[in-house]
């Protein structure tokens, strides 16, 4: 039962491993992860947005397993615990696993940060004009948007011409252009 125990978490924890390095380094998900409820959104137990097509338990059911085969082989190997005890205290122990894994996941998915910029935020921001906005037409200003400068297209807001270098401000964002008004005004 001991040799048992030992190659089930060995091939579940191996298998486990290689499916993740995959995952990591092809950028694809194999496997799929499955999708643990503990108390707020669909995240699986590998941290994964369960909106994104994932089967689900692979990855969990080998975590289990492995998690719940050691331990059992574990307490067999120091204790003198029944069968019924052994059981229990593994089947526990690999849904703590899984349970912990999922937590772990969400505490990293919060973390996270979008990486990317909208031209909304450039609202109220100064801004430099970089190519000249003609009357009636637009040009291209440089506004400080998330630390950086962005280069956006721009038209004034009175339809007047505004030349390179001037400073403006950013009275309001549109789809794929912003509105400026020189600064002074």
């Amino acid at each position: 039962m001991l040799n048992l125990l030992f190659w089930a978490g060995t091939l579940a924890g191996g298998l486990l491993i290689l499916l993740l390095l995959i995952s990591i380094f092809s950028g694809m998900e194999i496997g799929g992860d499955v999708d643990v409820d503990a108390g707020g959104g669909d995240i699986d137990a590998a941290g994964v947005d369960a909106g994104a097509g994932s089967l689900g338990l692979l990855k969990t059911l080998l975590t289990f397993i492995s998690v719940g085969a050691f331990t059992a082989r574990a307490i067999f190997l120091n204790t003198s615990w029944s069968w019924a005890l052994v059981a229990l205290t593994a089947l526990l122990a690999g849904v703590a696993a899984v349970l912990l894994l999922t937590w772990f996941f969400r505490w990293l998915l919060k973390n996270q940060e979008e990486g990317n910029w909208h031209l909304w935020q450039a609202e109220g921001k100064t801004g430099t004009v970089y190519v000249p906005i003609p009357a009636g037409g637009k040009g291209r200003v440089v506004v400080q948007i998330e630390n950086a400068n962005r280069e956006v297209t721009a038209i004034s807001q009175d339809g007047q011409a505004i030349g390179t270098h001037e400073k403006v401000l950013v009275v309001e964002a549109k789809e794929d252009l912003v509105v400026v008004t020189p600064l002074g005004e």
